[in-house]
C-alpha cells in the first residue's frame, strides 16, 4: 500500500497483528519458515483485548481469467519524486509497487488474514535464531533462480548487501546493515565487506552476527534491501543506481523487467519463479505496464477520459471519483501515517529552545480541517507516529496531536516569554504533485490565524527525498511512511534513529535518550516489554521533544475499472501483482 466496517475497526484501535510464534522445536533456538520472529506471541501489550478482532482476509479468486495486460496510471504518477526501483535504493512506495513485482527477500508476510500476518520464508527454507538473538542462520531452497536462469547462490546476498550498505550507493536505507556486525564499518566507507555474513553456497546457507541483539532481524529482511543480486547484474551496476537499467533489474519475484524508460515501466512474467508465501506458482497477466505522468491530476484525467485500468485520486476528487468509480481502494486501511519533520538542525524550530514552538505548532494544525478539505473524509486523523495495527499501537502516546489553538497559542507566548523569536518567516517543504501542496497551505493558514505565524511555502520539483535529506534541507517538511514490514521498530528506527540520518531521517532528529530505548527495544525478546520501550520512545519523540507533527493515517487511494480483479491489498500497500487479474 476491505470494507467500511474495517477500517473503521482498524483506526479506532481495534486492530491486533498477532505475530503467534508456532515453532518447531524449542521456541529459543529454532525457528522455522513458517513462524515468527523470536518472543512472538503476545499483541505487543496494551491491545489485549483486541487480539481476536476479525478484520477479514485479502480477497482472491483463484479461478480468475489469465492473459491480457494491465495498464497502471496509479503509482508513477509523480515522475519528479521517482529516483529507482533498484531494491538496494528503493524509496517510495510508487517505485516499490515495481521493486517487490521483480524481487524477492528471504522472508515475507502472509497477509491472508489481515489482521494477523505470519511471516513466513520466501526464498529460504528455514532458519534458526540463537538465544539472544545475535545470530541467524538461514537455509535457501534448493533450485531458486533468476528470471535470466542463473541459479541463487547464498553468496549473491552477501555481495547485494556489501553493495546495499555501501558508502558509495548511499542508500536511504543503507543504516540497516548497521544490524550485522561490521555494518557500520561499511557504511562509513571503512569496509567493503559485512564481516558478520558467512555464506556458505555448497550447504546453500547464511549466517548473520548481529552487532547487537535484534529480535526483529528475521522480519525486516523482508524489505526489498536484503534480495540477492544476479551476478551478471551485479558487475553491471556496481555501487551504482539510478532509474530503470541504471539499477539492478534481475531478481526472483514473479515478474521480470521487459523495458524501462520515461514514458513507462514494463513487466512480464518471470518462468523461472518459484512462487510466493501465499503458494501461488503462476501469474495471470501477460504484462504490466505502469504509465508515466507527471502528476496525480493527469494520471485521473486520463483515467476518466478511457485510458487505463488504474488511476490515484487526487485532492478534492475523491466523493466524485467514488461515486463515478464504486471499484476503489479508498476503503483499504493501510499500515502508514502521514507527517511533517521539524529540523533539528535548523536554528529558527530546532534544539531544546523551541520545544514550546514546537508544540504550539502541532496543536495550531487543524487535522479535521486538512481532511475534509483535501481528502473528503476518507481519512482518519493521526494519534502518533505509529498506526494501529502495528503491535504495541498506543492511541493515548501523543500530547500534541490534536487541534487545540487556545493551548498552542499560550504555549507561543511562553515560549516568546523565555526569549524566543522568529526572524523570518518559516520554510514549509513539501514534494510538489498530489495533494501536499494543499496540505502546506492548509497549515500556513492555520499558523497565520491561530499563532501569527508568517511562512513560506517551498515545493521542491524533482528529487524531494534527497533534496530534504541533506543538511538544513529540512525546516518543517513533508513525510511520509508506509511500513515496510508490520513492526514498531519500523517507524521508530527507520524514520527516527541516528543511523538513519542522511536517509528517512528527514529532520536529523538525534537524542541519546531515545537511541538507548530503541536499542533495549530492539533487543527485548518479550513482546509486552519490547512495545512498553517504543511507546516511551514515540513518548519522547512527540512530547519531550515534539520532533514530528502527526496527521493523518493512510488509506488506499485508487481507482480501477470494473475489468480488474484481485485488486485487494494488504495494509501495507503492497499490491500483489501476481494475483492481478483482468477480464476481456
Amino acid at each position: 500500500m476491505a470494507a467500511r466496517s474495517l477500517r473503521t475497526a482498524f483506526v479506532a484501535g481495534a486492530l491486533s497483528l498477532s505475530l503467534i510464534a508456532t515453532s518447531c522445536g524449542d521456541s529459543k533456538e529454532k525457528e522455522s519458515a513458517s513462524t515468527t520472529a523470536p518472543g512472538g506471541g503476545s499483541d505487543g501489550g496494551g491491545n489485549a483485548a483486541l487480539t481476536g478482532t476479525d478484520c477479514g482476509q485479502l480477497e482472491f479468486d483463484a479461478d480468475a481469467p489469465k492473459g491480457g495486460t494491465f495498464v497502471d496510471y496509479a503509482y508513477m504518477s509523480d515522475s519528479g519524486t521517482n529516483t529507482s526501483f533498484d531494491p538496494g535504493a528503493v524509496q517510495t512506495l510508487n517505485e516499490f509497487q515495481i521493486t517487490q513485482a521483480i524481487f524477492d527477500s528471504l522472508t515475507d508476510f502472509d497477509f491472508t488474514e489481515k489482521c494477523k500476518p505470519e511471516l513466513k520464508g520466501d526464498l529460504a527454507e528455514s532458519w534458526e535464531v540463537n538465544d539472544d538473538a545475535t545470530q541467524y542462520t538461514f537455509t535457501l531452497k534448493k533450485g531458486i533462480k533468476y528470471s535470466n536462469g542463473t541459479e541463487v547462490k547464498a553468496s549473491d546476498f552477501k555481495k547485494a548487501w556489501e553493495r546495499a550498505g555501501s558508502a558509495e550507493l548511499a542508500s536511504a536505507y543503507g543504516y540497516l546493515v548497521n544490524s550485522i556486525k561490521g555494518g557500520e564499518a561499511l557504511q562509513a566507507g571503512d569496509a567493503t565487506t559485512l564481516e558478520g555474513v558467512k555464506a556458505d553456497d555448497a550447504a546453500g546457507t547464511l549466517t548473520i552476527d548481529l552487532a547487537s541483539p535484534n529480535a526483529e532481524f528475521a522480519s525486516i529482511l523482508v524489505h526489498p534491501f536484503f534480495s540477492p543480486a544476479e551476478p551478471s547484474d551485479l558487475a553491471k551496476i556496481g555501487n551504482t543506481t539510478g532509474w530503470g537499467d541504471k539499477g539492478l533489474t534481475i531478481g526472483t519475484g514473479p515478474f521480470k523487467l521487459e523495458k524501462a524508460d520515461e514514458t513507462e515501466v514494463v513487466l512480464v512474467p518471470n518462468d523461472q519463479w518459484d512462487g510466493n508465501v501465499y503458494g501461488d506458482t503462476e501469474v495471470f497477466l501477460e504484462k504490466v505496464q505502469f504509465k508515466m505522468t507527471d502528476s496525480v491530476e493527469t494520471a485521473f484525467q486520463t483515467f476518466e477520459a478511457g485510458e487505463g485500468d488504474s488511476a490515484p485520486i487526487p485532492s478534492g476528487k475523491y466523493k466524485d471519483a467514488m461515486a463515478a468509480f464504486p471499484k476503489n481502494s479508498v476503503d483499504n486501511p493501510l499500515m502508514g501515517v502521514y507527517y511533517f519533520d521539524f529540523g533539528a538542525d535548523d536554528p529558527q524550530v530546532g534544539g531544546d529552545k523551541n520545544v514550546k514552538l514546537r508544540q504550539a505548532i502541532s496543536l495550531a494544525i487543524d487535522r479535521q480541517e486538512l481532511n475534509d478539505k483535501v481528502y473528503e473524509g476518507t481519512r482518519d486523523d493521526a494519534t502518533g507516529i505509529v498506526p494501529p495495527g502495528i503491535p504495541g499501537y498506543d492511541a493515548n502516546i501523543c500530547d500534541y496531536c490534536e487541534y487545540d489553538p487556545e493551548r498552542a497559542k499560550e504555549l507561543f507566548d511562553e515560549w516568546k516569554a523565555d526569549g524566543g523569536k522568529l526572524t523570518k518567516p518559516i520554510r514549509i517543504d513539501f514534494n510538489e504533485g498530489g495533494s501536499h501542496g494543499d496540505v502546506a497551505a492548509i497549515i500556513q493558514a492555520n499558523l497565520k490565524d491561530n499563532l501569527g505565524i508568517e511562512t513560506e511555502l517551498a515545493g521542491v520539483a524533482e528529487d524531494y527525498f534527497k533534496v530534504v535529506a541533506e543538511p538544513g534541507g529540512c525546516q518543517i517538511c513533508r513525510a511520509g511512511w508506509y511500513a515496510d514490514y508490520p513492526t514498531y521498530g519500523n517507524f521508530m528506527v527507520d524514520l527516527f534513529s541516528a543511523a538513519s540520518i542522511g536517509g528517512n531521517n528527514f529532520g536529523r532528529f538525534d537524542n541519546p535518550e531515545f537511541e538507548e530505548l530503541i536499542k533495549k527495544a530492539q533487543a527485548e525478546p518479550d513482546d509486552a516489554k519490547r512495545a512498553k520501550l517504543y511507546n516511551d520512545a514515540e513518548s519522547l519523540l512527540l512530547n519531550e521533544q515534539t520532533h514530528a507533527v502527526a496527521l493523518n493515517f493512510y488509506a488506499g487511494g485508487q481507482v480501477f475499472r470494473d475489468r480488474v480483479e484481485n485488486y485487494d491489498y494488504g495494509p501495507l500497500g503492497f499490491v500483489i501483482w501476481e494475483r492481478m487479474a483482468v477480464a476481456g
